[in-house]
Parts: C-alpha cells; structure tokens; sequence
C-alpha cells in the first residue's frame, strides 16, 4: 500500500514542522493516519519515513536539492507573481546554516530514496521518491484563484480569515480527490472553522503549518495518481513540482 507523506518544514529543526501521513492506492480508500504539527530531528525523521514499507512519495515545502546555481525561485516568481505568489530565495537561509530540507534530502537518499521527480512525474510505478513543493503554487493553481491566500502575515484577523477560507476550500478539494480523508478526527479539527476562530499566538502558526503539510500530503496522492498534471519547474540544481496550468 503506497503512502504520501507531506511536510511542511521549518527552516530550522527546532522549529515545529507540519506533517500528514496518508495511506491508500485510490481515491476511494485513501485515509489520513497522522496529521500534526512537532519538532523533528531531520536524520530521526528520514529513518521513521523509511521504516514505512512500500512505495512512498514525501512531498516537501523546503529545498531538498540545492546548489548555489539553483535559481527556481526567478521562474516561479515569472509564472506566479501576478498570483501574488513568487517563493522566497534559499540562499540567505542557506548561508546562515539553515538547511533542513537539504538534510533531509540527503538523509533520505542515503537510506534509497530519489529527489528527481521526473521518475514520479512519467507514472513510474513503485518508487520511493521526495520532492520539493510550494504550497502557493497549489493553492493557485488546484483552488483557480486569483490571488494567493493571505494567511501567512499581517494583523492576526487578516491571516484568520486567510486561514479560514483555506480551511473551505481545502476541505472541499478533499471532498472530491479523497473523501475518506475527512473522515479523521485530526483532519476535522484543523479544518474546523471554530480551529481557526480560537487559535491565539502559536495555535495560529501551528494551524498554519498543519494545513500545509496536509496539502503537501495530498499532493504527494495526486502527482501519483495524475502525474500528468504536475511538472518540475527547474532542474537538479533546485526546482519546485507544481500543478499544471489548466
């Protein structure tokens, strides 16, 4: 049985990251089995993910292939910028030894796994695979918006009404791809309306960082189960796999 692992990674290991475990071969038995928001240890984290038989794909929000000639960040900010939605430069976290995604990168080749998502993105099939994702790009482009959500920064009212309309339409994206995914206890309070309406300080941040991971995890299912509508955008110097424009 396949699993999808999504991960929104803190920049520094001693920062919470999001995660989301789902587990399943179709749309129809697709279940979430862990959805949080924790400190984790970057070896620690690729030895638990390579416990997990079968193939995996782990889709993550950070650099997991990087040298000093990545340049995504310009092609995502040509196609993306009128969305509001160009993507931070790694360079200065880089050089200030913040390198998570990176280690994890290499941590999960170590034990076997591919970052090239070119195997994933032709259909091939099993394979244990991590691959850098925004979730900005998703949003636009799986949610059609017009702009990126606003849940980020600014004033906390603005980024709890960014996050609640993330909320709706996240859940209604669930609804059509994985329905039984909202059949989890966890998945139905980070989606609850009332989650966002309370979340105070680092409640806010924490619910901020779990909905990414679970968006990162379902789209770890889609670019396995529609890999024609994903494409890498960059190359092995750093790219981002994003949704296909359509």
């Amino acid at each position: 049985m396949p699993t999808f692992i999504g991960l929104d990674l803190a920049w520094s290991p001693k920062k919470e990251s999001g995660i989301c475990w789902l587990t399943g071969d179709s749309s129809e038995n697709l279940t979430c089995q862990r959805l949080t928001a924790e400190v984790s240890e970057m070896e620690e984290l690729a030895g638990e993910i390579h416990q997990v038989d079968g193939p995996i794909v782990v889709t993550i929000d950070a650099p997991v292939l990087y040298s000093p000639e990545r340049d995504v960040e310009r092609e995502i900010a040509r196609r993306f910028g009128k969305y509001k939605a160009s993507a931070h430069s790694p360079h200065p976290h880089v050089k200030a030894g913040r390198r998570a995604g990176i280690d994890l990168g290499e941590a999960l080749i170590k034990r076997g796994f591919t970052c090239d998502p070119r195997i994933l993105l032709a259909g091939d099939r099993p394979v244990r695979t991590a691959v850098e994702v925004y979730p900005h790009t998703i949003h636009v482009r799986l949610f059609k918006l017009p702009e990126r959500l606003k849940y980020k920064k600014g004033r906390v009212a603005e980024k709890k009404a960014g996050l609640l309309e993330y909320q709706w339409r996240l859940e209604a994206l669930i609804g059509k791809v994985a329905p039984r995914v909202l059949d989890c206890v966890d998945v139905q309070r980070a989606l609850d309306p009332e989650t966002a309406r309370d979340a105070r300080g680092r409640s806010l941040k924490r619910l901020d960082d779990t909905l990414d991971g679970l968006t990162c995890a379902l789209a770890a299912w889609l670019m396995w189960d529609r890999p024609e509508g994903w494409e890498m955008i960059g190359d092995l110097n750093g790219y981002i796999v994003a949704p296909r424009e359509g």
